[in-house]
């Protein structure tokens, strides 16, 4: 069969599935034919589109390669393609990058510097690659940069590369709950909490951080919070890039419902089997705050995808918090070691405390 035919037949399959993993590994195979084939243009669609439905899961696998293709293909075949057609998905990327601890810094920040460049020659502000160094200081706990860059993009003119209305919003949002101004966070929200403003995170990302933020003054809302977020988590089904999320909540429930916090354990955490580096470590917080300090044996119904999965369904609490606490403290040690400061393991002391 031709193989642009070979390769709708695929597209096709790929709109009737729901699971995001499922639809990569499709794409994958049409990437493969497309190569086989010397067919550039296929190659350059297909992996865009691969790259958008792995923003769709906790892990960064096959988009890193895409990518690098893309790149390559592009800096080698100016004239055939347009570079406006991958900037957004060189957005993702740079933010995939910072959270896999295997990328030095100096790398994370090249990958970020050469963004700005691309998005300058093709006629776009500095707002979008401000908002990137904003989140990037805030990864790193560096909280007066991620003020500079957050006022400079808010100063920065709004185009069509910069990041939708809502992200922008709960970011200053998130800002002012690190600055422990909570009256003011949740006065800003108002438009993501009313969902008069909306996007793919939001506004189950804005309800997890207003839960965490408010519960550690012990200010009430957050009961409010958490179930608002609860209400967004039940439709998600498939997407796994809100691992982090769930490790928010999972962390508030072990302070206020421990027995439902071992069953988001049992439920989310074959979402983490090859997730990218930062969401791995958020998720093990999250897990040690319920392993803490807990000892004998647990009866739970685990994926077989996890690696300490047996058959009898009984867990050594002792051995699992074993299991997270190495996962935490090589990451963090990875983390801080690339950033040059002790926020990761700061963080990881304070759930251990």
């Amino acid at each position: 069969m031709n193989y642009n035919l070979e390769i709708q037949k695929i597209l096709l399959q790929v709109e009737k599935l729901s699971n995001p993993d499922d639809k990569i590994n499709l794409l994958k195979q049409a990437i493969t034919l497309a190569d086989a084939n010397n067919d550039l243009d296929w190659g350059f669609d297909l992996r865009l589109d691969l790259i958008s439905k792995e923003i769709d899961t906790s892990h960064c696998t096959d988009s890193f390669p895409a990518f690098a293709w893309l790149l390559s293909t592009y800096d080698a075949n100016p004239d055939l393609f347009d570079e406006e057609d991958f900037l957004w998905e060189y957005k993702w990327m740079s933010s995939a990058a910072r959270r896999n601890a295997g990328i030095s810094r100096e790398q994370v920040e090249n990958i970020m510097a050469d963004l700005k460049e691309r998005m300058n020659r093709n006629g776009y502000s500095d707002r979008a690659y401000y908002n990137i160094m904003f989140y990037w200081h805030l990864f790193i706990g560096e909280y007066d940069e991620a003020r500079k860059y957050i006022k400079l993009r808010d100063e920065s003119t709004h185009d069509r590369m910069s990041h939708c209305e809502a992200c922008e919003l709960d970011s200053r949002v998130e800002m002012a709950l690190i600055d422990g101004e909570l009256d003011k966070a949740i006065t800003l929200a108002h438009d993501i909490i009313t969902k008069k403003q909306t996007c793919g995170r939001l506004p189950f990302a804005t309800f997890c951080n207003l839960t965490t933020h408010l519960h550690k003054v012990n200010d009430p809302r957050a009961e409010e919070f958490f179930a608002k977020a609860e209400e967004e988590l039940n439709e998600i089904e498939n997407d796994t890039s809100f691992l982090a999320d769930v490790a928010e909540l999972m962390r508030y429930l072990t302070k206020t419902n421990k027995d439902k916090a071992w069953q988001y354990f049992e439920r989310y955490a074959d979402w983490e089997v090859g997730a990218e580096d930062a969401l791995c470590f958020e998720f093990a917080l999250a897990c040690l705050s319920v392993l803490n300090k807990e000892e004998g044996v647990r009866k739970m119904n685990i994926n077989p995808k996890l690696p300490y999965f047996n058959t009898a369904n009984e867990y050594d609490l002792k051995e699992l918090f074993d299991y997270y606490h190495k996962k935490a403290t090589d990451l963090a040690d990875r983390f801080d070691a690339r950033h040059g400061n002790n926020y990761f393991n700061k963080q990881l002391s304070e759930i251990l405390a």
